[in-house]
């Protein structure tokens, strides 16, 4: 009696078991989920105003060149709105407030060049754009990723 016991119990954990287990709806929920494809659906619209990461949009050779890129932007109330903000936020921190050098950043280490200098005042817009992006001359960090 023992064995056929032993042989019953086999029998249940190699037959029933098994059997119940994928029986169970659980067994195929992942099997049968709706899985996104990105490589095989489209890409989502590009959100409006942000910069794009297929290279420098306005792109010169060398800083010799830079004077050649033409501002795609034109000055409007717009424009001079987040061209301030953004000021404040990347460039006051050395160049202070006003552009003349007094920011908290530019007082405690090497001081920044005066914006307002008839030096950068002399620059045209690519050459502007060519030192925010790559770094100035001197200790100027790079902003080409920001």
């Amino acid at each position: 009696m023992n064995s056929l016991k032993r042989l019953l119990i086999a029998v249940f954990l190699i037959v029933l078991i098994p059997s119940i287990g994928y029986a169970m709806p659980w067994s195929w929920d992942m099997f049968r989920q709706v899985s996104p494809q990105p490589q095989r659906s489209e890409a989502p619209a590009t959100p409006e105003g942000i910069v794009s990461i297929k290279g420098k949009p306005y792109y010169a050779p060398d800083r010799a060149h830079s004077a050649e890129i033409k501002n795609p932007y034109a000055a409007g109330v717009k424009s001079i709105k987040r061209g301030k903000a953004l000021f404040l936020r990347f460039c006051a921190p050395c160049h202070g407030a006003t552009g003349k050098g007094e920011g908290i950043v530019g007082k405690k280490y090497v001081p920044p060049t005066d914006l307002t200098s008839e030096y950068v005042q002399d620059k045209k817009d690519g050459e502007l754009y060519d030192i925010v992006t790559n770094g100035g001359l001197g200790i100027m960090p790079s902003y080409g990723d920001s």
